[in-house]
């Protein structure tokens, strides 16, 4: 993987559903933005209320980008 600037964690407001977080990620990681909005849905349903705080504050704390 790349270690530059382009590879840091933000959120992707081109590609969002709701905050981009998933879809930032994902750029991030170089996995299709599927794959992270499955994972996030999963920890959603084993861990609720980590996943919902977890979520919100990437939502607030990660620059935007618009990455098309």
């Amino acid at each position: 993987m790349n270690k530059s600037s382009e590879q840091s964690w933000f959120c992707n407001k081109a590609h969002r559903k709701i905050y981009g977080v998933c879809a930032g990620l994902a750029a991030c990681y170089e996995q299709p933005i599927w794959i992270m909005r499955v994972l996030a849905i999963a920890l959603l349903l084993v861990f609720p209320v980590a996943a919902i705080v977890a979520y919100l504050a990437a939502a607030f704390l990660l620059p935007d980008r618009y990455q098309l």
